[in-house]
């Protein structure tokens, strides 16, 4: 199926209204109650499934998928160092590219459309995710760990990768523990010539903090503004250990922060994501899973629960972060992050929309929609997926699902013997 063909979805419920849809080129034409125009794919939704934006996952590092329950119950710095690490050094282009194909068969199962991608061999996630009919941002990894990072190798990989319509490039320090302050000068100026986004875990623990202190007599936000590394462009993953002046430079410079709520409890971080602070002083804040090995799903609709139900407790004021706000974080928001022209479901937006079979057990009995999304449902509740106005999921069922499964349980069994 090629992007030129017409989609039309009928007999949905968005907002609550039976509609059609009709969706041409990849985008959405027309929105009324009833749509009598040719299409190459019709989907008859029969007033059973409900229309909602495409997930967009803002932090994620796909192909750890493979890394599954390996280490787990370990803080930090010793999950890093002694189980993930010396896994990945070992890791080959092969098992990246079935990785990540398994992780993007998970994310569409659960509704998500787009990921932000953090990981090694960035050519080969690019094509895997291709090849899923899944929208990505994958980072150009710098790290000066376990050697210093020869910058002259980032920009050869740079002129050789092909970005696509779904498939686009970032420039992606890892942190400022791991790369050098001369490096991430570089990528300053890299970003600004080549106008990439910049992705960076930032202030995820308070040993990170203490580091930056150290050796740059800054706090981690201060320091990297001071070298201009926060733009518009710039999406930084984490920040629970983030100040009030810091957040407030945050929201000066309209950069975005990547909310990874499980992550940050599994691996007990110290902190809470200060999400009342970035409301604040109107910082963007997306959604994210964080990887399958410290999540250990990618399931966003999870995530909206435990992101909002653990504000809900910090902040002792049960209307915090409700349930609108959830998903604009794991819709809207990330759309804005990313510059994506997703995250509604409007005329002139991207067709980029996930269905729901309201039939499902957890959204009866059907009060409010958006509430049994944040603290009922979980990613089962998707149906189909329509990623660029071409179905990559009907009723549950994606394409090759059965062979990627197998080729990924080869290669997960492989990397621990």
């Amino acid at each position: 199926m090629q992007k030129k063909d017409k989609l039309l979805i009928k007999n949905v419920l968005l907002n609550g209204k039976k509609n059609d849809i009709f969706c041409q080129n990849g985008i959405i034409q027309k929105i009324d109650k009833k749509i009598s125009k040719k299409s190459d794919i019709v989907i008859d939704c029969k007033g059973e499934k409900s229309a909602i934006p495409g997930l967009i996952n803002g932090h994620t590092h796909s192909a750890m998928s493979l890394l599954r329950g390996i280490g787990d119950d370990m803080p930090l710095k010793e999950w890093l160092e002694d189980r993930i690490w010396p896994i990945e050094e070992k890791l080959s282009s092969d098992d990246i590219y079935w990785g990540t194909k398994f992780a993007c068969l998970e994310m569409i199962k659960n509704g998500i459309l787009f990921y932000n991608e953090m990981y090694m061999f960035p050519e080969i996630s690019m094509q895997a995710s291709e090849k899923m009919g899944i929208r990505s941002v994958t980072g150009l990894v710098v790290m000066d760990v376990p050697k210093p990072k020869d910058v002259k190798e980032i920009e050869k990989k740079y002129q050789k990768i092909k970005e696509t319509e779904l498939s686009k490039i970032s420039i992606s320090p890892h942190s400022i523990y791991t790369v050098s302050k001369e490096n991430l000068k570089w990528i300053v100026s890299f970003a600004k010539k080549n106008n990439l986004i910049i992705h960076i875990h930032v202030s995820e623990t308070k040993d990170e903090v203490d580091f930056s202190i150290k050796n740059y007599k800054q706090k981690p936000i201060n320091f990297l503004d001071s070298i201009g590394l926060l733009t518009k462009r710039t999406v930084m993953a984490h920040g629970v250990w983030i100040d009030d002046e810091e957040m407030e430079i945050i929201g000066k410079r309209k950069s975005s922060l990547i909310y990874n709520p499980t992550s940050n409890l599994k691996l007990a971080v110290g902190k809470i994501f200060p999400y009342d602070k970035a409301k604040k002083y109107k910082v963007n804040v997306a959604l994210g899973t964080d990887g399958s090995a410290s999540n250990n799903n990618l399931d966003l609709l999870e995530e909206m629960k435990i992101g909002s139900l653990i504000q809900k407790y910090i902040q002792n004021n049960p209307t915090a972060l409700p349930a609108q706000e959830i998903l604009d974080c794991a819709t809207i928001n990330g759309a804005r992050a990313f510059g994506l022209n997703s995250g509604i479901i409007s005329v002139g937006k991207n067709a980029d929309i996930a269905l729901i079979n309201m039939k499902d057990i957890s959204l009866i009995p059907g009060h409010n929609l958006v509430s049994d999304l944040a603290y009922s449902a979980s990613g089962s509740v998707i149906s189909d997926l329509i990623c660029n106005g071409l179905p990559i999921m009907l009723n549950r069922k994606v394409e090759n699902e059965n062979r990627i499964i197998s080729e990924f349980k080869k290669r997960s069994k492989n990397i621990t013997k």
